[in-house]
C-alpha cells in the first residue's frame, strides 16, 4: 500500500499546530484547512488560469510563517523580541540548544570520567553546565535580537538581517501515522542511558574490591577500542528511540530494519568478545580465583553471548511482529 504524499496544507497545518495543547489542537486544524480551501477557492475564481497547487501556495505565503500562526492561536506573548522576528529567534534558539547542550555537556563528562572522577562529581558538573549553558545561550541570542531590534531605524525584517524569508516549500513533513507510546521511548532510552553509564562506572569507580584493591568488571585494555565502540552503538539506539518518536511512524518496515541494524551494531561485538573469552578483566578472574571463589570465566562469558544474542533475536522479532500488527507487512 502506497502512502499518499502530503499536500502543503497538510504541512502547514501541522506546523501551525504541533506545538497546540491537544484541547484546542483539533478545532485549530478544521478551522486553518477550511480557511486555506475558501482561500485557495477564491484565487482561482479571481484568476481562472490559476492552478489548485499555485493558489494553495499562495494562501499559504499569504497566511505566513505557521510558528508566528501558532503563537496567535496558543497566546504566547512576542512582545520581547517582536512578531517579525520571533520565529527565526525560535527557529535559531532551538537549532543551537539542541546541538551545543548536548555535545559540549558530554565531552566535558568524558573529560571528567577519563580524568577519574567519582560518578557522582561527573553526573552533578554535567548537569550543572547543562543549565549554565541553556541559561547563556538562551540570554545572549534574545538579547542579539532585541538589541538588533530596538537598534534599528525604520521597520526591521527577516531579509534586513540576511535572514531566508519563510517559504511554504520549508514546511516539515507531518508524521505518517499516530506516535509511538512516549512513556516506551522513555523508558527504553533510559534503560540505554542506565546501561552506558554503568559500563563507564565500573570502570573509572570500580565497585569490586579484593584485598582493598578496586577492580574494574570488564578488561580495561578493551578501553582502547572496544568499549568506545559499544558507547558509539549505544549512542546509535538512543538516537533510533528518538528519531522513531519524532517521526511519528510507529512501527514501520523501514524503522523495524534500523532497530534490527542498530541492534546487531551493538550485540555483535559484545558477542564477539564473549565469544573469545576477552570480555571480563583478567585481574578480577585471577583474583577471585585465589580468593577460592568457585569461578568459571568461560561459562560467564557463555551466558553472556547467549543474552547478547537472545536478546538482539527478541528485539528483532518483536519490531516486525509490531509492524506486522500496524498493517505495515505485506499480505
Amino acid at each position: 500500500m502506497t502512502a499518499t504524499k502530503p499536500t502543503l496544507t497538510d504541512r502547514y497545518v501541522h506546523a501551525a499546530t504541533r506545538r497546540l495543547g491537544e484541547d484546542q489542537r483539533d478545532d485549530v486544524a478544521l478551522e486553518l484547512r477550511a480557511g486555506i480551501a475558501d482561500r485557495v477557492e477564491a484565487l482561482r475564481a479571481e484568476n481562472p488560469i490559476l492552478d489548485e497547487e499555485s493558489a494553495e501556495h499562495a494562501a499559504l505565503v499569504e497566511l505566513g510563517d505557521p510558528d508566528a500562526l501558532s503563537a496567535s492561536y496558543a497566546g504566547t506573548p512576542q512582545q520581547l523580541i517582536g512578531p517579525e522576528l520571533f520565529p527565526a529567534w525560535s527557529r535559531v534558539m532551538r537549532a543551537v540548544l539542541v546541538t551545543v547542550v548536548p555535545i559540549v555537556t558530554v565531552i566535558l563528562m568524558a573529560i571528567d570520567a577519563f580524568a577519574g572522577e567519582s560518578i557522582g562529581s561527573i553526573a552533578g558538573h554535567g548537569a550543572w553546565m547543562a543549565v549554565a549553558l541553556v541559561v547563556h545561550i538562551s540570554f545572549w541570542i534574545t538579547l542579539s535580537f532585541v538589541v538588533v531590534e530596538r537598534s534599528s531605524e525604520g521597520g526591521l525584517t527577516q531579509e534586513s538581517l540576511g535572514i531566508t524569508p519563510w517559504k511554504p516549500e520549508s514546511l516539515p513533513e507531518p508524521p505518517l501515522g499516530p506516535r509511538g507510546s512516549l512513556g516506551e521511548t522513555l523508558t527504553n532510552i533510559a534503560w540505554l542511558a542506565i546501561l552506558g553509564i554503568l559500563l563507564i562506572w565500573q570502570q573509572v569507580a570500580p565497585t569490586v574490591r579484593i584485598d582493598g584493591e578496586r577492580l574494574p568488571v570488564i578488561d580495561p585494555d578493551l578501553w582502547s577500542f572496544w568499549m568506545p565502540l559499544v558507547l558509539v552503538t549505544l549512542a546509535c539506539e538512543i538516537a533510533f528511540e528518538a528519531a522513531k518518536y519524532r517521526a511519528g511512524a510507529g512501527w514501520t518496515p523501514g524503522f523495524a530494519a534500523l532497530n534490527t541494524v542498530t541492534g546487531l551494531l551493538f550485540a555483535a561485538p559484545i558477542a564477539w568478545l564473549a565469544s573469545q573469552d576477552r570480555l571480563l578483566n583478567p585481574a578480577l578472574v585471577q583474583a577471585l580465583t585465589e580468593e577460592g571463589v568457585t569461578f568459571d570465566a568461560s561459562i560467564v562469558h557463555a551466558a553472556i553471548l547467549a543474552a547478547a544474542l537472545g536478546i538482539w533475536i527478541w528485539d528483532t522479532i518483536d519490531g516486525w511482529r509490531k509492524v506486522g500488527r500496524a498493517g505495515g507487512l505485506p499480505a
